[in-house]
This record gives C-alpha cells, sequence and structure tokens, in this order.
C-alpha cells in the first residue's frame, strides 16, 4: 500500500513529497520527488512491479547473470553434497542455464520461471542406447520419454534452492520468484506387482536370456527390494557369500544399507562368482568387457518380460512384488519399510490395504488378551 506525505523544509520552506510503499513481507520502499504528482506515479509503477515480481530494489540483481549464480551456487552448496545427489543437481541447473542463459537475476520473473516450467514438462529425451532387434537385425532406436510431474518439480526444486541461496545468502534479491509458481500434479505412485505365476514365468524366462546375469538379478531385486541401481552399482567387495550379505553404499536416500540374501538369490550371486572369468569389480559388469557395471540391459529385460507373456510391468514392480510377499507374510509397514530402505512410512502407505490381515490379527489378539 502506498502512502505520500508532504514535506515542508524547515530552512528553505521549500516543498516536497515523499512517496513509501509497504508490502507485507517485505522491507517498504520510499524516495522524494517535487510535486505530488510524481511521487504518485513512482509509487503505483513500483506496486505494479511488486505484484508481477519485477521489482528488484537491489543494484547487484541487474548485473549479476544467472549463469554466475549457477557457478557459485555449483561450487558452494552443490560441492557438499555426495556425487550422486551432486550430479543430478547440476544437470538440473545446467538446464536451467540453458534457458536463462544472458539474463541477469532480475530478469528471472515468475512468469518466465512458470514458462519454462511448461516447456520442460513437454520436452522428450531419450532412455537407453540403439539396440538391434533380434530377430530382423534391424537397428531400434531408444524409447522416448516426457518427464513426469514429481520430475519436473524435482527440477523447480532445483532451481528454488538456488534463487533461496541468492535471497538469503547473497542478498542478490529479496524474493524467489519460483515461490509465486505451482508444482506440476504428481500421479498416486504405481503399486503394479507380480502374482504367483507372472514370477515364476518372468524367473524362467530370465534363465533363458542371452545375457545369463539376468536371472541372478531379478531374483536379487524380488527377494531384497533393492532398486535397479543400487543393485548395478553392487561390487563383489561388497557381498558376503558366506554371510548372506551385501551392502549398497549409495542408495537414494544417502544412507548405507545392508541386504540379506537368501535362497535361489544367494545361489544365483555363487554362480555368477564362479563364473566372473574376467575378474570384474562389479557383480553385473558389462558383457562388453568395458569397465562399469551394465547400466543398459534394458534390451534383455523387455526380451524376458515378452517371452513370459507379461505386459505392464517395470523393474521398479519387483520391489512391489517384495513389498506385496512381505505383506502376504504378514509383516507391518514398518518392518516392509526397514527392508525397501524407506526412512519414513510416508512412502509404504500404498501398501497398507495389503497388511489388513496382519493388522486384523493384530486387533483380534489385543481383543483376546484383555477380554473386550
Amino acid at each position: 500500500m502506498a502512502s505520500i506525505q508532504r514535506i515542508v523544509s524547515p530552512l528553505t520552506k521549500g516543498v516536497a513529497y515523499r512517496a513509501q510503499v509497504r508490502v507485507k513481507g517485505r522491507p517498504s520502499e520510499s524516495a522524494t520527488f517535487p510535486n505530488k504528482k510524481e511521487a504518485a506515479a513512482w509509487a503505483a509503477s513500483v506496486e505494479t512491479a511488486i505484484r508481477e515480481g519485477r521489482h528488484f530494489p537491489h543494484a547487484a540483481a541487474k548485473r549479476t547473470g544467472f549463469d554466475a549464480l549457477a557457478k557459485d551456487y555449483a561450487e558452494t552448496v552443490l560441492a557438499e553434497f555426495d556425487e550422486k545427489e551432486r550430479m543430478t543437481r547440476e544437470r538440473q541447473l545446467a538446464w536451467w542455464s540453458g534457458q536463462f542463459a544472458g539474463l541477469a537475476l532480475a530478469e528471472i520473473t515468475a512468469d518466465r520461471v512458470s514458462q519454462a516450467r511448461d516447456r520442460l514438462a513437454a520436452e522428450t529425451f531419450a532412455k537407453g542406447k540403439p539396440h538391434k532387434d533380434r530377430k530382423t537385425g534391424e537397428v531400434i532406436p531408444p524409447k522416448q520419454y516426457k518427464r513426469s510431474g514429481a520430475t519436473v518439480n524435482r527440477y523447480i526444486a532445483c532451481l528454488s534452492h538456488a534463487l533461496s541461496f541468492a535471497v538469503k545468502e547473497r542478498r542478490l534479491i529479496d524474493r524467489n520468484p519460483v515461490s509465486d509458481i505451482s508444482r506440476k500434479k504428481e500421479p498416486r505412485g504405481r503399486t503394479r506387482f507380480l502374482s504367483d505365476g507372472e514370477r515364476e514365468a518372468l524367473l524362467g524366462a530370465c534363465a533363458k536370456s542371452e545375457w545369463a546375469p539376468l536371472h541372478a538379478l531379478v531374483l536379487l531385486a524380488i527377494t531384497t527390494g533393492a532398486r535397479k541401481g543400487e543393485l548395478i552399482g553392487l561390487r563383489w567387495a561388497d557381498v558376503d557369500l558366506k554371510a548372506g550379505r551385501a551392502l549398497l553404499r549409495e542408495t537414494k536416500n544417502g544412507e548405507q544399507r545392508t541386504l540379506p540374501i537368501a535362497g535361489r538369490a544367494l545361489e544365483a550371486l555363487r554362480e555368477l562368482k564362479l563364473q566372473n572369468s574376467a575378474r570384474s569389480e562389479y557383480v553385473f559388469p558389462q558383457p562388453s568387457g568395458l569397465p562399469g557395471p551394465y547400466v543398459y540391459f534394458d534390451a534383455h529385460w523387455y526380451a524376458a518380460l515378452e517371452s513370459a507373456g507379461i505386459s505392464d510391468c517395470h523393474f521398479h514392480d519387483l520391489r512391489h512384488t517384495t513389498a506385496s510377499m512381505l505383506a502376504a507374510q504378514g509383516a507391518s509397514l514398518l518392518e516392509i519399510a526397514d527392508v525397501l530402505g524407506h526412512k519414513t512410512l510416508a512412502m509404504v502407505k500404498r501398501y497398507s490395504h495389503l497388511v489388513v490381515d496382519h493388522k486384523a490379527a493384530v486387533i483380534e489378539k489385543m481383543v483376546a488378551a484383555k477380554g473386550l
């Protein structure tokens, strides 16, 4: 809200007008003018600029480019993150730098962020590498995907964190424009899990895969609930075949986790160890002999699904399958969260309907014990 005050000099008796603009949650702005008309015009322009997110009282916001902020943020803030998270945020920040190339921080307004957000959601990207069709020999390009609402929101969160750094640490701008835009709607997580018949059909198909280690990988995924990236990055140095344990050093939540390995999965790992003629440090090395784990095994995975007659199944659904089997054996949500490596119960609420029988048995036991 603007106010204009008439000021009379006690020495010269001259008259001036001081305009002041106050907006809740922001420092007030004021300026003095020789006449009331100019004061009113200035106040109106400042109020309009504030409403539209274009008002930056700091001159530094006009001198500092977004690229300079991104560099400062990466060197100061991202340096404290673990390697995986740092690389993810650097990739996201690079995308925003491409959108705001040549712009000063004063020009990064809510409407510009909103337009960039919509471009991000509309873009497509390739996942995987080109591969040959087993029957025709034709080279098939990798599939194109659109970013999910959740992924778009992670990009926005990265930008918001960088701009908050500009507000709180560098005092370059007085307000984060990301706070004025909405996030994309995130769908409820998938709860697709394999039936007993589908599970055995898939394992049978994996046992016949051209990439033999696929069978052990899928067995591990089903029996441990570990994520694809966690298993693919597994090293033999972190596997204890005698104790039936594997240490995951890099996980999504940043904390190390130990996987108990038993049954057919343990047998499959022991066999893999015997077959490790290349003496690779990775449990699932690249068949070509190149260094590093075999990240792009998608063609073998989809071939196994097709052979097993299974549709609408992602590798991550094996993790849901683990949760469903645990629930069927009477595991609580807390136990399921512990196995899957979740810090809170929020992510396992989707399985609550699967543990109804277990909860009913607990209540029946309590009622019988208390005579209720």
